[in-house]
């Protein structure tokens, strides 16, 4: 009898490996598209970004322009999750188990992370919640990864996460460049004028 229970423990613990290994190996899957100025929602695991569980991550496409900014803010609508955001270039179909939130993976190419910019939007709960910008080189789609980093617990839990979008504010340097070639103009037609 006893060596019957230890065999029913072994088959039901490699039954449960086996659910956990098939529930990260599914492709990725996307909860729909951010679009500018609109605020989604969605569930995510408490750990499931800090521990890379693409099951427990809501991935989002989104879609900007060459030369714009792009800024995210998640909020917790739990006090016990604490969300975190991954932002890459492209979009993936790849196996969940490739997931990897701080580096590039399944032909995506990691752009950064946001995780703490902000207060807690609800609390008392730990950290504080995803706020920053990006600046977008190429005109594309990308991918947003939200997740939990280090919740209260390994829970599900709600949150909001909104896109705003604005033109890149060009560097100093090319404001430089644009009065350097103003005055050329100024000075070439200055010297026709002369000349005539």
């Amino acid at each position: 009898m006893n060596s019957v229970f230890v065999g029913a423990i072994r088959a039901f613990v490699f039954a449960a490996a086996s659910i956990a290994v098939s529930a990260q190996a599914a492709p990725v899957t996307y909860e729909g598209t951010l679009v500018p100025g609109v605020t989604d929602s969605g569930n995510v695991g408490g750990f499931s970004l800090f521990l890379n569980q693409a099951g427990g991550v809501d991935f989002w496409s989104f879609t900007a322009a060459a030369n714009e900014s792009v800024t995210f803010a998640v909020n917790r609508l739990n006090g016990n999750l604490d969300p975190g955001l991954s932002f890459y270039r492209g979009t993936t179909s790849a196996d969940g188990s490739l997931f990897n939130a701080g580096a590039s993976w399944g032909g995506l190419t990691f752009v950064g992370s946001l995780d703490d910019e902000a207060p807690p939007f609800k609390t008392p709960g730990p950290n504080g919640d995803p706020f920053g910008s990006f600046a977008v080189t190429a005109g594309q789609t990308y991918t947003v990864a939200i997740g939990g980093n280090l919740s209260t617990d390994a829970g599900t839990y709600p949150y909001q996460v909104k896109a705003t979008v604005a033109a890149a504010v060009p560097e100093p340097s090319i404001y430089a460049m644009m009065s350097l070639g103003v005055a050329a103009l100024a000075f070439t037609r200055r010297r026709l004028k002369k000349t005539s």
